[in-house]
């Protein structure tokens, strides 16, 4: 890690470390959400009915966990709503540029449900984690005054 700057306060790497840490697996990510999007339409296997959507939720929701642990490490000081509406923002922007880059790859189209599918799993994975995140922190502060009495 690196030293933190003469002006920062609080734990946590800074810089480069910060990039390496939290935004270059969101940048893999991205690349690899792109990377499967450039597969020809005829070569993906449907086993099931609106298979793609899972596969949208799944590979949303990810994108959504690792979009927001980079942006509420790196933005330390906002409200948890900035930070959820700044998430889902990017990710909706996301989704939005990978639909329509599909529409350009061989065998694929760009489908708007898709989308909105891409921005429900994004937004469901960033609300669970304010949840997540949130509910251990209020749970910890009364059991420390419990056992002080």
């Amino acid at each position: 890690m690196t030293a933190p700057s003469p002006g920062h306060k609080g734990p946590g790497p800074r810089g480069r470390a910060l990039v390496l840490r939290y935004w270059l697996p969101v940048l893999a990510y991205i690349g690899l959400i792109f990377s499967l999007s450039s597969i020809h339409g005829s070569r993906i296997p449907s086993l099931f009915p609106y298979m793609d959507k899972l596969a949208h939720l799944m590979e949303y929701s990810l994108f959504g966990l690792l979009l927001g642990r980079a942006i509420r490490y790196t933005f330390t000081r906002g409200s948890a709503f900035v930070i959820t509406i700044a998430t889902v923002a990017i990710g909706a922007g996301v989704g939005c540029l990978d639909e329509i880059y599909q529409g350009f790859v061989p065998g694929r189209q760009s489908d708007p449900l898709d989308w909105l599918t891409d921005l429900a799993a994004v937004t469901a994975a960033v609300v669970l984690t304010q949840v997540v995140h949130l509910g251990p922190l209020r749970g910890r502060g009364r059991e420390g005054k419990d056992t002080d009495r």
